[in-house]
């Protein structure tokens, strides 16, 4: 049977012991280089009269790192952002950019046709516009 702290106090004592074993287990995967970095990039996404348009921000990506995928109306985009600098004498005073693999999944309404789409990475946005079905205009 499972430990029962019978107070307020035991209940945050033991909730400051898992805390603790957690935080160390993840600066030991970290340590090891276990931990797969993963981050959101920023989406826009609106619509006109005849089009739905999706904006992602993708700042410092080449063509080759991303991709995109059609799963009957859901979009997805999948990409991998890699540290360029391999030197390991490099200690960084603050890194605020975000490295990693990262994966969004956009639901395209029914009223628009996903194999209409068309694509354009341009300075650093990837701009994906889908047309409206002929018989919804």
């Amino acid at each position: 049977m499972a430990f029962q702290p019978s107070d307020d106090a035991a209940w945050l004592s033991l909730l400051r012991q898992h805390m603790d074993e957690m935080f160390t287990c993840l600066f030991k995967m970290k340590e090891q280089g276990l931990v797969n970095h993963e981050f959101t990039p920023h989406i826009d996404i609106f619509e006109s009269a005849d089009m739905y348009v999706i904006e992602v921000d993708l700042p410092g990506f080449s063509n080759d790192d991303f991709s995109l995928s059609l799963s009957a109306s859901a979009l997805r985009i999948e990409g991998v952002k890699r540290i360029e600098k391999n030197d390991t004498t490099v200690s960084y005073i603050c890194l605020e950019r975000h490295f990693g693999r990262f994966s969004r999944t956009i639901e395209i309404p029914a009223a628009f046709d996903p194999a209409s789409r068309m694509t354009e990475y341009e300075r650093g946005v990837l701009t994906i516009r889908i047309a409206k079905k002929q018989e919804k205009r």
